[in-house]
């Protein structure tokens, strides 16, 4: 695998099965995957910054710049950004993870250069009118009282509070509505000019589009002034422990998470095939025994949730209070039974096909590979075309998927939080701290 990116040589261009990486003389990293068959282009421009990355004062301002540079540029309000790329048949967007903040246009071949002018004016030029930041402001905190009113949504922010309880991965991106009060003109033109510059930029482009073109528009980015620093990221230390939350509800919603493996280990993959086997689909095992046997849920979910240091195995349902004693004996029941006897007779192929599956299904789009290119690129320092995603799947042992279960799926180590009403709270806090596993 590559060196991190930052230990990388500027001058270098690599291949990866049609996937050509190499950087401007500023130091941006450029992804490209030419794809001439098709009629589009996917072309993003992402700052390496995001809410893991600000204090405690700042939570939410990666979010909230995010939503203020499509608020309009120097030279045109946010109306002319947005009528002139859909008029050339295109569109542009936006998202904010806790390690890197994305821009990106998504159009019609023929329309690219409108896309680009359009897409590098949005992320180097902000307007930052003080009205508009009032209105952006309180649209945001809109936007943090519908996450909490929404049961699944608030059990994941409380999730991460509990689990990386005293680090900024625990704090929501969105911020608070106290933490967005703080933010002025002022204060977020300094935070871009910090964060939006070399090199800790990086350009990703899929579609009918070649290498040279998209390093001639990277190039634009070379010109801001400054250099953003290395951001210093501590690993946090995960939580354990049951953490309860009143919400009034009669329903309990129930978030169990354990230490994983980053995204950067090579046991990335064996965790997210060992996921697959547990609740990949209806036939896998926690979905059939706590759904279609004893129909304890509606669903059930397990994913890894990797960043470039750290990660965790993160399980989510909803039942009523009355079975959450049953829930957990249950849930604890299969894990053991997978640790105990291992993987059955074609379990891994089948979740292997799956996960293949799922690949295979996105690859005709050029948004989502470009998405996947930029994520895996940021957490791993390398990419992969789908041939190689391939390879690297049926590679997986079982022997690694044992070794995953062995090493992940361990109750000592759990952080269990619960979103509820008062009734039975002592029985679902014993129900939780004798879950076994």
């Amino acid at each position: 695998m590559p060196a991190p990116m930052e230990q990388r040589d500027r001058d270098d261009r690599s291949g990866y099965e049609g996937i050509e990486v190499g950087s401007t003389p500023g130091g941006i990293e450029v992804i490209v995957e030419s794809v001439p068959h098709v009629r589009t282009v996917a072309l993003s421009v992402s700052a390496i910054v995001g809410s893991r990355d600000e204090r405690k004062g700042e939570s939410g301002v990666s979010h909230f710049l995010e939503h203020m540079l499509f608020r309009g540029t120097r030279t045109r309000d946010y109306r002319e950004v947005n009528e002139r790329i859909e008029a050339s048949g295109g569109y542009l967007n936006a998202y904010t993870t806790h390690e890197h903040t994305c821009f990106y246009a998504f159009t019609i071949d023929e329309s690219l250069a409108i896309a680009e002018d359009l897409l590098s004016d949005v992320f180097l030029n902000p307007r930052m009118d003080p009205a508009l930041v009032d209105l952006e402001r309180n649209i945001v905190k809109q936007e943090i009282g519908m996450h909490m009113n929404d049961p699944a949504t608030h059990l994941r922010t409380r999730m991460a509070e509990a689990m990386f309880k005293g680090h900024p991965l625990a704090r929501s991106i969105l911020g608070t509505p106290e933490s967005l009060d703080g933010f002025d003109p002022a204060f977020l033109l300094d935070y871009h000019r910090a964060h939006y510059c070399p090199p800790r930029v990086v350009v990703c482009a899929v579609g009918n589009v070649s290498f040279g073109r998209v390093l001639d528009w990277a190039r634009r980015f070379d010109d801001v002034p400054g250099r953003a620093a290395p951001k210093r990221r501590r690993r946090p230390v995960m939580q354990r422990g049951v953490n309860l939350f009143d919400t009034g509800s009669d329903r309990a919603y129930i978030g169990i998470g354990v230490p994983g493996h980053p995204a950067s280990s090579e046991m990335a993959l064996p965790q997210t095939l060992l996921t697959t086997v547990l609740c990949g689909g209806t036939s896998s095992r926690l979905s059939h025994r706590i759904r279609e046997v004893e129909g304890l849920v509606y669903s059930i979910g397990m994913y890894p949730l990797t960043f470039r240091d750290c990660g965790a195995l993160m399980t989510y349902c909803s039942t009523s209070m009355e079975q959450v004693p049953r829930l957990f004996d249950t849930f604890g029941q299969e894990l053991r039974r997978l640790k105990a006897e291992g993987l059955e007779e074609g379990e891994l192929q089948r979740a292997k096909n799956g996960l293949k599956g799922s690949l295979l299904r996105s690859a005709c789009r050029p948004d989502q590979n470009m998405s996947a290119h930029l994520m895996r690129y940021l957490e791993r320092g390398d990419v992969q075309g789908i041939e190689g995603q391939l390879r690297e799947i049926n590679a997986v042992t079982e022997e690694q998927v044992a070794k995953a279960a062995e090493g992940l799926l361990r109750s000592d180590r759990a952080c269990v939080t619960i979103c509820a009403g008062q009734a039975m709270r002592a029985e679902m806090v014993e129900a939780a701290e004798a879950l076994d596993f």
